[in-house]
């Protein structure tokens, strides 16, 4: 009976403290000192008090109107406010962003850390993308605040030379992503098939001048202009000249 005293801790008892509007590093502190352990058991949004905050405790704290008291190394469950993620809409850079500096301020305002990338491109300072994880950023996208976001910018070595990509059988839309990516220019010939933008945007390219294949041309300038045709049909073998739109797109 004796060990069985010792072991239950027998006529040993400890008031429970009040953890509650305790931070979860101060209850750390107030246990340890009274042999007791705790355990977070839930957590809940509060807008109105600040992540990692105790609201509720089991058992409750003793006092003068409720005894509570537990025997030593018994844990304490708690109920802590959840830190709620803030998330922030990534404006249009590309057309509304002049340069890294403004585009790394603007980021910054909206609560983002910045990280900064240059690339080959004929323009010194425009902003080119914004990654995240390696992933292309679009205008619209919900980040949540505090990400780190990759801000890539142009070089402005105009001139130097980059591989000539081959454009045939992308649409337009990817082509020209491709080479505001890059830095170089489109002056783009749509048939008369093109109706509106959104049939520009779809139309392919069938045809490029320099064309690496043909013209057996693998470098080119950044900053230099690539003259492409393209059409809404996919029998690209069966297009015959036509009255011609020309478009230019310096990038």
């Amino acid at each position: 009976m004796k060990n069985l005293d010792t072991y239950t801790n027998h006529g040993i008892k400890i008031e429970v403290p009040n953890l509650k509007g305790l931070q979860l590093t101060q209850v750390e502190d107030s246990l340890g000192m009274l042999e007791l352990t705790y355990e977070v058991r839930d957590s809940v949004f509060a807008d109105n008090y600040p992540a990692g905050l105790v609201i509720q405790q089991d058992p409750l704290p003793h006092s003068s109107d409720f005894s509570s008291y537990v025997k030593p190394n018994r844990t304490i469950y708690l109920t802590v406010v959840k830190s709620q993620e803030t998330f922030k809409i990534i404006p249009d850079f590309i057309a509304n962003v002049t340069s890294k500096n403004i585009g790394k301020t603007k980021l910054e305002m909206l609560g983002f850390k910045v990280d900064f990338e240059v690339r080959n491109h004929k323009d010194k300072d425009k902003v080119l993308a914004l990654e995240l994880d390696d992933n292309i950023l679009k205008p619209g996208q919900k980040i949540t605040k505090g990400a780190t976001i990759k801000l890539i910018f142009g070089s402005g070595d105009r001139g130097q030379p980059i591989e000539l990509p081959d454009f045939k059988g992308m649409n337009i839309y990817l082509a020209l992503k491709k080479a505001s990516e890059i830095g170089l220019g489109l002056e783009i010939h749509y048939y008369d098939s093109v109706k509106n933008i959104k049939d520009s945007n779809l139309a392919v390219i069938y045809k490029q001048y320099p064309d690496p294949e043909i013209n057996n041309k693998t470098l080119i300038s950044i900053g230099s202009m690539i003259t492409i045709d393209a059409n809404l049909s996919s029998k690209l073998d069966t297009i015959y000249a036509k009255d011609t739109v020309s478009l230019k797109f310096d990038l």
